[in-house]
Formats: structure tokens, sequence, C-alpha cells
């Protein structure tokens, strides 16, 4: 992966199956999860990111983790290798590592800037999860498996208020001291704007020069696929998304709607940057789901159909009738 505002090539990583789902109102069923997570691969998707190694009790629409890394793993190929799972601390490290020798070799953590969110998150200050954090780092170094950071409330907060750029770079400077291989930045409550979702992200560009930048947000107030726009411009090659826009933090007031993958990447893909992944299926995909969970998606792209002009009249057919 790169981040060099040069590249034309653009990494995407699918989140639908785990921050999509997790606080999803009704149970999803493990063959649902299967079919998107299936069909993400098939389209391309070079990561997705499948479950998390969280409690059942705070996150029970997750409770089939190990199953659906059974399900995965049993289904051949090489498909744990582009895969990653939450582990949101050691308990959850050791839960995940029994895949470790089946092709499993990418996870994820997660801290908030803000003390106010990482207890209604996990439980924890700020500082108790760093140190989680860092006998996760320790625990995967032995079994080569690559550890990724995602930095939550990164431009603002639902109990602490607005996040200084500032302060999001200086608790990823301890990720990255740690060993981390790439530093996720999330708009959690959906509250970023494009010039501040730029500055943010020219700044973890210039310190973060070695280590991957990825950038996570929510389409809460509608600006999810303008913020991408902007991280784009500013130098970002790493951003994530979820078929159909389900999903959001179930520990954040109103923090509906991770931006949509397909509506992003239509824009990413217009604007000449190349990402490996067939639209069409994503598309295909996001339909299927919203058939599966008998409930609109609030994503746009899947109900106006990639191509408009396929149902316009052509240009020999003369006016349309009156």
């Amino acid at each position: 992966m790169t981040n060099s505002s040069v590249e034309s090539k653009v990494w995407f990583t699918e989140v639908g199956p785990r921050d999509g789902f997790q606080n999803w109102p009704q149970p999803v069923s493990t063959p649902v999860k299967l079919e998107l997570i299936n069909a993400a691969l098939t389209a391309g998707v070079p990561r997705v990111e499948v479950t998390s190694m969280v409690s059942p009790k705070w996150v029970p629409q997750l409770a089939d983790a190990e199953t659906v890394l059974e399900a995965l793993r049993d289904g051949g190929g090489d498909v744990l290798e582009r895969v990653r799972v939450l582990v949101p601390n050691l308990k959850g490290m050791e839960r995940a590592s029994r895949f470790f020798d089946d092709g499993l070799a990418n996870v994820l953590v997660n801290v908030g800037v803000t003390d106010g969110f990482n207890r209604h998150n996990l439980n924890r200050s700020v500082e108790e999860t760093l140190q989680d954090i860092g006998k996760v780092v320790a625990a995967a170094a032995p079994k080569k498996v690559r550890v990724d950071a995602s930095v939550s409330v990164a431009w603002g907060c639902p109990y602490d208020g607005p996040v200084a750029p500032e302060r999001a770079v200086a608790l990823a400077q301890r990720l990255a001291d740690m060993g981390v291989a790439e530093l996720a930045f999330g708009d959690t409550i959906g509250v970023a704007a494009p010039a501040e979702v730029r500055r943010l992200s020219e700044m973890a560009l210039q310190v973060f020069a070695g280590i991957d930048v990825a950038m996570h947000f929510h389409d809460t107030r509608g600006l999810g696929v303008a913020n991408a726009q902007a991280a784009l411009e500013a130098g970002v090659r790493l951003l994530e998304g979820s078929i159909g826009g389900i999903g959001g933090c179930p520990f954040a007031p109103n923090s509906t709607g991770n931006v949509c993958s397909e509506d992003m990447l239509a824009m990413v893909t217009d604007l000449g940057y190349q990402t490996g992944i067939d639209l069409d299926r994503m598309v295909e995909a996001a339909v299927s789901l919203e058939r599966a969970l008998g409930e609109k998606l609030p994503g746009k792209l899947h109900l106006a159909g990639p191509a408009p002009w396929l149902a316009a009249p052509s240009a020999a057919g003369g006016a349309m009738p009156a």
C-alpha cells in the first residue's frame, strides 16, 4: 500500500460485514454476512473487515465471529489472507489467534481520541486502551500478523466535543511508536467537513510518512463522499466504506451511516483513480443486501444504477413522447 500523492491507485477496505452490521436493529444471519463478504471479495475488494472478536454481551450482532471465520476458511482459497478482524483487547486477539495458521494475518485495534468516547465504546480510558493495544502488538509480532489501528472520533466526540487535528495526530503517534502498520482516522459521528479533512489528512501524511494512512467517513450529515474527495486531494490513498451505507457506532448517539462503498467508489473512479474493483458487482451486492435485510439502505447508487442512460431513449429515438 502507498500514500504517494502522485499514485493513481486507491486502496479500499470494505467494512460493512463488521462496522455495518454491528448495530443493525434486527438479527443478521451468518449466511447473509457470508454472502456480503464473498460478494465484496468477488468484486475485487482487496480487503474486507469481516467481524470483531468483541464480547457478544456488548455487540450481539457479531456473536458468530468464529463461525464466520470458519466458513471463510473452509471455503478454500486465500480468503483469510484478504480479510481483517477487529480485536478490542488481548482476549479478542487470543480468540482470533486460532485462525492465524489458516491464513488470517491482519487485525485491527481501536482507540478513541477522547476518554468520553473511549469509556462508552470500550469501557476503558484512553491510556488503559493504549496499554491493551501494546499487548496486542506484542502478541502479533512473533506470528507476523499485521496490526492496523483505528483512531475514532478524530474530528469530534459526542461526549467531549470538537477534536483538534493535533490531538488526533498526537494519539496516532503513540500508536505508530508501538509499531502499527496502518492508521485509520475515523469520523465516527460524521461531523467532519472537507476543509477539516484536508487539514488532518495533510498533517497525518507528513507526520506518518512511513505508515499507511487511511480515512473512514460517516455520511451522517451528508458529507461522506465530499470528505473522501478532500482526503484524496490531500494525498490519502486508503479509504474505507460500507456497502449500501449501512452501519454506524452503537456507542455514539446518532452516528448513523458509514459512507456508502459504491457511492464513494463511483466518485473515486470518476476522478480517474484506479481501484481494481468491479463497481457493477458492488451495486449488485448492495441490491442483494437490501433484499436480504428487508430494509431500504441509505446508499444511492444501488437505487439509481451506475449507468442512468441505459434507461433513456437512444439518440436516434428523438424526443421523449409527450
